[in-house]
């Protein structure tokens, strides 16, 4: 089956990423915490051997020196995150890929495996999602679009991962495990290795 691994990145700049947690410990500390981000989900993709693809939100060369593995880079299209996830799987299905897979770029905790099981589920079931504590979701993938499943969602608010489920319960489901993405000081405290780092360069 061919596969495609999509991956949302924001091009890295201050005041502009992770401001929620930049109003806990500062938009430069912050910034510097997405940096770390992406360069451990770069380096994820790169062992994972998976095809993938950078969808960016805007032409940025720090991005693509980052990606730099990457083979194809894209930007986002749409006006809100719905819209651009929906189109970046309609890019992927026009471009011929069987299965479609899309994360974010705010997971300390992303390895390789999981990213080989979300390929794997796809084998025997529409859907696959990893469900995140804050309500939302850090992984889906499905084998064909649904125009159902990114559309009037409250999306950043704890409702989504709900509010998405109601609208794929046809579907057969994978649920990979449940994992906490950073979007503040104590989801950042949650991951001992990465806050260590920011304390040795912050204090």
């Amino acid at each position: 089956m061919k596969t495609v691994l999509i991956v949302f990145a924001k091009h890295p700049l201050l005041g502009k990423v992770k401001t929620r947690l930049g109003k806990n410990i500062g938009m430069k500390a912050s910034l510097w915490v997405y940096k770390k981000i992406l360069q451990h989900t770069a380096k994820t993709l790169f062992n994972s051997k998976l095809k993938t693809v950078l969808f960016k939100n805007t032409v940025s060369p720090e991005l693509i020196s980052i990606f730099k593995c990457e083979e194809e880079y894209q930007i986002q299209k749409g006006k809100d995150l719905g819209e651009k996830m929906e189109a970046a799987f309609r890019w992927a299905f026009n471009n011929k890929y069987e299965n479609v897979i899309l994360i974010g770029s705010d997971l300390w905790s992303l390895d390789k495996n999981t990213l080989k099981e979300a390929k794997k589920a796809l084998k025997h079931n529409d859907i696959v999602i990893g469900p995140c504590y804050d309500g939302g979701y850090y992984l889906i993938g499905m084998k064909k679009i649904n125009n159902k499943i990114f559309k009037d969602i409250t999306w950043g608010q704890q409702q989504v991962f709900k509010q998405t489920l109601s609208k794929v319960m046809e579907n057969s489901i994978c649920y990979l495990e449940i994992k906490n993405d950073i979007d503040d000081e104590k989801s950042l405290k949650a991951h001992t290795s990465l806050y260590d780092q920011y304390q040795k360069s912050f204090f």
